[in-house]
């Protein structure tokens, strides 16, 4: 048997010689891809919610754009909607200065453990033919608040925390949003900052110093001083009202790793009466309570 050594030498020339024909064949492979980013067929997007509070409740249907369109989303007007509860329907009127929002008489409020049907008619295409849409919502409990309070955070220097007391509904699973307005202006104003959160990390339905919220008082949008208004809002959201926000969240990120699965459209559940038609629709409709607390920073 013969057998073959190789020197070091050899054994570096060698990988050379294959590193070389590696990247050889990975630039003999490249070529330019063409990705067709046409316009696409338009979706029907629907979103709006009923609370407790008594206001004008407001739906918003607008058309989709096209991915790289600056502008912003098609308001359509002329729908007929309505939401439904029991025997009672509460129509929704169109703006007049804002095409696609339509809403509710001012004096309007939900009613915890009840249902809410959204209804709209509207011809979305243009084909002259009514496609109907539907979809509802259960009204979860709503949490009661009873103090907050602003004190420095124990894990930095820099950030302020936000505490609340209060007491949990006493159904077994509840999921909610937190929010937080300083001098009347929403801090967590965006897709991103939505706050979502359940109560399987609590022991006990009462609410003792919970960190809500922590301010980084090297940011300006954050930076609290002497006299400012501080008001915290806490709803109660259904699961599934709870997964279409956490969906949403995780399309805006992007996929992480970068190999990952491509985007995906955003569940919903606005379904059509008139599946014939064709027309595709995006969006949600939702109940939620809802009560807030209010304190001024000393």
């Amino acid at each position: 048997m013969e057998l073959h050594v190789l020197s070091h030498r050899t054994t570096f020339c060698a990988a050379a010689a294959l590193a070389c024909a590696f990247l050889f064949a990975w630039s003999a492979c490249e070529e330019r891809i063409h990705i067709d980013t046409g316009t696409s067929a338009p979706h029907l997007v629907v979103y709006g919610y009923i609370t407790t509070d008594t206001l004008r409740h407001t739906i918003r249907i607008t058309r989709s754009s096209d991915y790289f369109s600056s502008d912003k989303p098609e308001g359509i007007s002329g729908a007929v909607v309505s939401i439904r509860h029991k025997e009672e329907v509460f129509p929704l009127r169109e703006s007049e200065l804002n095409p696609g929002l339509y809403q509710t008489e001012a004096n309007v409020a939900g009613q915890v453990g009840e249902t809410y049907t959204l209804h709209l008619a509207l011809d979305f295409d243009g084909d002259g033919q009514t496609e109907i849409f539907e979809a509802e919502s259960v009204l979860p409990p709503a949490s009661h608040l009873d103090s907050m309070t602003v004190v420095p955070s124990v894990f930095s220097e820099q950030f302020l925390e936000v505490q609340i007391w209060g007491r949990l509904p006493e159904q077994d699973e509840n999921y909610f949003s937190f929010h937080l307005y300083r001098n009347g202006q929403l801090v967590n104003d965006s897709l991103r900052g939505f706050s979502i959160n359940n109560d399987e990390f609590l022991n006990k339905k009462d609410i003792t110093g919970l960190a809500v919220f922590y301010l980084n008082q090297n940011r300006e949008s954050n930076k609290l001083t002497s006299g400012d208004a501080l008001t915290f809002r806490i709803e109660g959201i259904t699961h599934e009202y709870a997964t279409f926000i956490l969906n949403a969240q995780a399309e805006n990120r992007g996929s992480i790793p970068l190999f990952s699965a491509p985007p995906a459209n955003v569940g919903t559940n606005i379904r059509s009466l008139s599946p014939a038609s064709g027309v595709r629709v995006s969006g949600f409709f939702t109940a939620f309570s809802q009560n807030r607390i209010s304190m001024i920073y000393p």
